[in-house]
């Protein structure tokens, strides 16, 4: 398994490891802006669902995006851009990762607590269609492109780097671990169980996907994964 090394290796290991810590704290700063907007909301400061929604997701997206700008601020813009491409082969595992994580949680969801989660919420009324179109738009398309670049296409790329060839494939679960951890502290899962729970299936997704990034050296299969197993819980919880 090729796990990128077509890395530049001339560039210093101190920029590398520099751009781990920026990308470590983009993530401890999102975490630390999502609780706050949180507590925003609990608290009745911010009133308009919608609003509610995007305060969140702004609160992570902006620390992200800021150190994906970051990294790649003496990159070559090409370069990144050929790493987006999606091949046939790429698109065929990554409807296969899909699969495998969504009968995972399905089968972790019926252990754990007698359901898999994926039923439409209770609603009373008519629901707020345009409360839920923005929260697909933000779950579906724009966070699953955030996180893979900046946990598969970033951070477990310069990860590797400092690794040596046998002990690349730890770029991978270090990288998967810390974008199920990112979940959990995010607040998913209602309970410590479901988190658990989350933690498990994002940890195998995380996985999952960046095998298929270190053997092609392309993130565009681990975006369509990631989009695609998304919106798989937002079709089948939408209200009807």
């Amino acid at each position: 398994m090729s796990t990128e090394s077509d890395v530049t290796h001339a560039e210093p290991d101190t920029s590398r490891q520099r751009d781990l810590v920026i990308l470590l704290v983009a993530l401890g700063v999102a975490v630390i802006l999502a609780r706050v907007a949180a507590g925003f909301s609990t608290a009745g400061k911010i009133q308009p669902p919608v609003m509610q929604v995007l305060v969140a997701d702004f609160a992570v997206w902006l620390p992200l995006v800021a150190g994906i700008v970051w990294v790649l601020r003496r990159s070559a813009g090409t370069a990144h851009a050929a790493r987006l491409r999606l091949g046939l082969g790429d698109a065929i595992f990554a409807i296969g990762i899909v699969i495998l994580c969504r009968v995972f949680d399905v089968f972790l969801g019926l252990a754990f607590t007698g359901s898999t989660g994926l039923a439409p919420a209770p609603t009373l009324g008519t629901p707020d269609i345009g409360l839920l179109v923005v929260s697909a738009i933000g779950i579906v398309l724009v966070s699953p492109f955030l996180e893979e670049v900046f946990f598969r296409g970033l951070f477990q790329r310069r990860m590797a780097a400092e690794l040596t060839p046998r002990t690349r494939f730890l770029a991978v679960l270090l990288t998967a671990f810390l974008f199920a951890v990112l979940h959990v502290l995010l607040g998913a899962g209602g309970t410590q169980l479901e988190g658990f729970r989350v933690f498990l299936t994002i940890f195998a997704l995380g996985s999952l996907t960046g095998t298929l990034v270190a053997m092609t050296n392309r993130i565009g299969g681990a975006i369509l994964a990631h989009v695609l197993f998304n919106a798989v819980a937002v079709i089948a919880t939408w209200p009807r």
